[in-house]
Parts: C-alpha cells; structure tokens; sequence
C-alpha cells in the first residue's frame, strides 16, 4: 500500500467558517421558500441563528433554554433583530413545528458543499473517497411521535433512527426512519447505501448489520465498493488464492489468508458469485476477523485499515451525542426533529472542520473554543465602532431594564 502523504492543514477561525452561512444566504433562501410568510415574531434566519447558538453553548437543549437564550445578552449582540425582545418556550415550539422545513435542509446542503469543496479531502493515499455507514437511535415518547418499538416499551419510550453516511472527517448525511420496517439494518443501511451515488473513488465501509448476500450481489452489480466483516461462523467455499497474505504482524494482526470465495446465504445456500476474504487474526487475544469485499486491488493490510476506519462513524454518534444533544429531542414532531437534525448537522460540521484544521485533538475542547471565538469576535466587531458601542450599550440596558 502506498504510503499516505502528509497533508498540513491551514488554521481557520470559527468566523471564516460562518461566513457560508451569511445574511445574503439565509434571505436569500428565505424567499425562495418563502419562509417568513404570515411570520411576525422569530424569522426562519432568526430561528436558525438560535438553535445553532443553544447547539453550542448549552449542555442540555430544552425550548426552555432556548428561550432564556433568545433575550441573553451574547445572543442580542449577535442578532441584532432581537435587541430587547423576549420570546417564550412554547412560541418557539409552534415555530419549529410550523416552518418551512426546506429552508433548512437546503442550508445544510449549501454548507456541505461549500466546506467538502473547501476542505475535504481523499482519504487513502489521497485516492478515495471513503464512505462509513452505520445508523445511531434516539429515544422519543410514544403519545407524542410514533417510533420503533424496541426491547421494553412499558414506559411508551419508543426510538426513531439516524442512518447515516460520513464522508471523510466531516460530511454527514443521515436520514430519519420511525417505522418498525426500519428497525433491522437490513433494510435502513441498504436503502440509505443505495440511495447516494458512488463512483470509482467511492469505497463504502459498513457493520455486520448489513450481512445480506443479495445486497453484497447487487453492490457488486453496480459496481459499487465495499468492504464490511462477517461473524466467525461465517462459511464460505474457496474458489481459489487471490494474494499471499503478508508473512509479518501488521498493525497488530497476523493475516491467515487472502482468498477468493463463494458465500453461503440463509438456509446454508450457495450464493455463487466471487468475493474476496480476507483473514487474519489479533495478535493480543487470538480473535479471528473475516473481512469481505469486492476490492481487488489493495493489500490485505490495507482491506483491514478501511475496515478499521469504519470506528470513525462510532466516534462520530458520540460527538453528537455527548456534545451536541442529539440524546433527545426538544420537540417529537417530525417537522421540528428534522429541523433540529439539519441545524445540528450544520454545526456538528463547522466544529468538525474547526477541529480538524486547527489540530485540535478533543471535541469538547475544539466546541469550546469554536463558540469563545465566536463570542470574542461579535464583542471586537462592536466595540471597534461607535455604532457598535452604542448598540452594546442598548443591549445591556434592555437586559437590565433600565431604560433608554
């Protein structure tokens, strides 16, 4: 395998980053869908601008909070449109419930593409577009949204899914899925894998979850890379040997065999069509690993890391989790959740691209210092202007009631 190269990354402040997301973007988006309409209180850009400050500055995301963060004093000086308005919890639940969805996703869209153009890169020797699929739940209330029944649902706590793809160290795509059909792997991971396209460049990387042998067949008839493991009671028949397996101990595995096989499926049928499998065992506690695939042309070594790099979609649900609430929904209306979906993906991304270029190594240090930096730099912009000072003022006396 060749060796990958060394890539620098250029430093970049969470200001340049927001710059994709100006006020011509959001108006501009505004009337194209005509988001505003009959809206005299909290405007699309408004809305958006508040769920991705609470994003990232609050622990735990309430429309509660939301709210006492709609009159603070950072979030005034940040929009100016608000400067001694309050809003309360339930006038925003109606909003999220109400607004034009599309608004959002297509800012999502415009972000994507402009931070991949800008700061995405190939992975693998700077030659493929790697793919990881995996789907995370989220638990919801049964009487309010209807959900997937999964294990004990005495307490009507039912779970909706997130299937997602993760396109190198930064671009997301996830759908939402709430019907018990979507439950198994089976059929979330396969529709989400079939519904992007993938050309030359793409290799996708997926769990055990998806195990079906029709699906390896028609990836194959597309023309459609992958890689993903088999249980070690998997079996297979050998056609033939595709490469020696390399002699020495890699990245703590001792690789058994490279080899091209058939498949047995469901009631220990032969699917015969060829895949490569690759084996190898842990060095530290005798483990065997299968790997399966239809990429023929790297090593065996090589077969093992993109499989290795799939953890990065695990680690991936524990930022959004851990750090950006995605525990829970502020609200169980599927118009407010895909709301709230796009406004965390846009953010889960600047952070992501933050994190990345500035090499920073934490997650909670590079959203801590992506939203300090944010903060500093609305506080520079005002008080290096009269206007601006003028207008802190205003935003500390209608904080503190005092008047004009």
């Amino acid at each position: 395998m060749e060796k990958a190269k060394i890539i620098v990354p250029k430093s970049v402040s969470s200001a340049s980053l927001l710059t994709s997301l100006g006020e011509s973007v959001l108006q501009d988006l505004c009337r194209r869908f005509n988001a505003d309409k009959w809206v005299i209180k909290l405007e699309a850009a408004t809305v958006f601008k508040l769920i991705l400050y609470s994003i990232l500055d609050s622990e735990r995301l309430s429309l509660r909070t939301m709210a006492e963060q709609y009159s603070s004093v950072p979030f005034q000086l940040l929009e100016a449109s608000v400067v001694g308005k309050r809003t309360a919890h339930s006038s925003i639940r109606d909003r999220l419930v109400n607004i034009e969805v599309r608004f959002f996703e297509q800012l999502y869209e415009h972000t994507r593409r402009l931070l991949s153009a800008e700061y995405g890169q190939k992975e693998l020797s700077g030659q493929y577009n790697l793919k990881r699929y995996d789907s995370t739940m989220v638990s919801v209330f049964s009487h309010v949204l209807e959900g997937m029944k999964v294990g004990n649902t005495s307490k009507k706590k039912n779970q909706v899914k997130l299937t997602t793809e993760l396109l190198g160290d930064f671009e997301v795509r996830m759908r939402f899925f709430k019907d018990q059909d979507h439950l198994g792997e089976e059929v979330a991971l396969r529709e989400m894998i079939q519904s992007q396209s993938h050309d030359s460049r793409s290799l996708i990387v997926f769990d055990r979850g998806l195990k079906s042998r029709k699906t390896f067949c028609e990836l194959n008839g597309f023309k459609t890379l992958f890689v993903t493991r088999l249980n070690e009671r998997n079996r297979h028949k050998l056609i033939r040997q595709h490469a020696e397996a390399p002699s020495k101990e890699i990245n703590g595995l001792r690789f058994v065999q490279d080899s091209i096989v058939y498949l047995y499926g469901d009631g220990s049928k032969l699917v015969k069509e060829e895949f490569r499998l690759v084996e190898a065992v842990v060095v530290k506690t005798g483990k065997r690993l299968f790997f399966v695939t239809n990429v023929l042309f790297l090593d065996a070594d090589a077969i093992a890391e993109v499989y290795r790099k799939r953890w990065d979609i695990e680690v991936f649900f524990r930022f959004l989790k851990q750090e950006m609430n995605l525990t829970h929904f502020v609200c169980n209306d599927i118009n407010a959740i895909q709301v709230m979906l796009y406004c965390t993906l846009i953010a889960a991304m600047l952070i992501l691209v933050y994190k990345k270029q500035n090499g920073i190594k934490s997650y909670k240090i590079a959203k801590t210092r992506f939203f300090k930096e944010l903060q500093a730099g609305v506080t520079l912009e005002l008080v290096e202007t009269p206007q601006g000072v003028d207008r802190l003022k205003q935003v500390l006396r209608a904080y503190l009631n005092k008047g004009p």
